[in-house]
């Protein structure tokens, strides 16, 4: 694998500078950082590709990105043009890993966000384990790229602009020595601790405040009043309405609503739906839905079905192509499913997509968490915890 070609990587990369500035984002540290190395970043926006871009600038890098991005029409060119590796999401990749260690062999930068998704919530997700075992077998320096705040100007629910601050550190986490001494474990519990962000706590400190846009979006993430738990949250400009209770909640130049952090509310209301799960092991959710997958080098609406959620799986049945179909996915495979909030969530086996469409909007994120839920709880069945 080689780096991006330098006479298109360089003067874009500048462009990208200037227009991150204008984002707002501020390199507030910057350790020196030659390759072969790999970096590590947080994900909680759409133009997270570009804060790391820029902090990394004039160094180029190869990104390992989810398959399924080489499929969009406007990024897909993107991708290959900055040789970006692909990798099936969320599961080994052992074309993937060895692309990715030929890139280090090649005294190149491998860059990778380790949650695979980028965060409903802003706070940091769950990383997978493979980053973990990557880091050991390559044993090369490893650096933390953390961005603060890109959750508060661009958050994934809309596709409006909260102007203000954004910022990012590039820090040494590992070289070569501490890795040969470290364990695998010991590694994947580090680079949690290093990336661990959410954007409202650390403003509790900073302070920054962000300029107030409309909110509609916000409702497909906090699906449940705060107050009385009911499903259906109305936005309004700066407000999120319940219909059922009459309260209505804040969104302040903070991003928080009524004080507390849209991570803090999205928590609760997994704690509700564990509690739920406890009290109805057979708790389902059912919807119908479109099914999109790859075709002619696109993601094209292939069929229509009904998809099921419980303790046995994700269960589709429809008609795939014209022809009458059955797909199941069990809870144990399947940790947790990325979501184009308020319209999808994605199941992926190998490079093959499956992408589950709802008319409800509202559905996408109550499905995310169920699994993540049932997923969760037959780990700790099964295993005792240990994945």
């Amino acid at each position: 694998m080689k780096k991006p070609n330098g006479a298109l990587f360089w003067p874009l990369g500048g462009l990208l500078k200037l227009y991150a500035f204008g984002k707002g984002q501020r390199i507030i540290h910057k350790d020196t950082i030659t390759g072969p190395a790999i970096t590590l970043s947080n994900h909680t926006s759409f133009y997270d590709f570009i804060y790391t871009t820029t902090a990394l600038y004039p160094k180029r890098m190869n990104y390992l990105a989810a398959h399924k991005m080489f499929f969009d029409p406007l990024l897909g060119p993107f991708l290959r043009l900055s040789r970006a590796i692909p990798k099936a999401l969320l599961q080994p990749d052992a074309v993937a890993t060895l692309k990715a260690l030929r890139v280090l062999k090649n005294k190149g930068i491998l860059s990778i966000f380790p949650e695979g998704q980028i965060s409903p919530s802003g706070r940091f997700m769950k990383p997978t384990f493979s980053v973990a075992k990557l880091i050991k077998k390559a044993k090369v320096d490893v650096f933390i790229v953390k961005h603060q705040f890109p959750y508060l100007v661009n958050p994934p629910w809309t596709k409006k602009t909260f102007r203000g601050r954004i910022d990012t550190q590039v820090v040494k986490l590992f070289g070569p020595k501490d890795i040969e001494q470290l364990s695998e474990q010991a590694i994947y519990e580090a680079v949690q601790k290093a990336l661990y962000h959410s954007p409202y706590e650390d403003n509790l400190i900073k302070q920054y405040t962000y300029k107030l846009n409309d909110i509609h979006g916000l409702e497909h993430v906090l699906t449940e009043c705060p107050h009385c738990h009911q499903t259906g949250l109305i936005s309004n400009q700066h407000q999120l309405n319940c219909p059922h209770c009459q309260q209505s909640f804040k969104y302040d130049r903070y991003g928080r609503i009524d004080g507390t952090g849209v991570d803090v509310l999205y928590e609760a209301q997994r704690q509700r739906l564990i509690e739920t799960v406890k009290q109805n092991p057979n708790y389902t959710l059912q919807s119908p839905v479109r099914l999109e997958g790859y075709q002619d080098k696109h993601v094209k609406t292939i069929g229509e079905g009904q998809l099921t959620l419980n303790k046995s799986g994700y269960h589709f049945v429809g008609h795939v192509l014209d022809k009458e179909t059955t797909y199941h996915f069990d809870v144990k495979d399947v940790p947790t499913c990325p979501s184009d909030i308020g319209i999808n969530i994605q199941i992926y086996e190998g490079y093959e997509l499956y992408q589950f469409v709802f008319s409800d909007p509202y559905l996408p994120t109550q499905f995310v968490l169920l699994g993540e839920v049932l997923h969760e709880d037959y780990v700790q069945t099964h295993t005792g915890g240990n994945v």
